[in-house]
């Protein structure tokens, strides 16, 4: 079971910190994203990214970039 994170981020003027966006049963971290964000065209599958915001597997290093 993986958590799923993406990194908070600040841009034209909005911003956000760290959130929580699913927690999935898979094998890999990455084949969590993969079953999670099926089908959405604002993931990117080769960088593990959402919208161009990173994904972690745990909210400390989702955090590290913009809280």
């Amino acid at each position: 079971m993986f958590q799923i994170w993406c990194e908070g981020y600040q841009a034209n003027g909005d911003s956000s910190g760290a959130n929580l966006l699913a927690t999935v049963y898979a094998d890999s971290f990455r084949e969590a994203c993969i079953k999670h964000f099926k089908n959405d065209k604002l993931f990117n599958e080769e960088n593990l990214t959402y919208w161009g915001c990173r994904l972690y597997d745990n909210r400390i290093d989702a955090q590290k970039t913009f809280g």
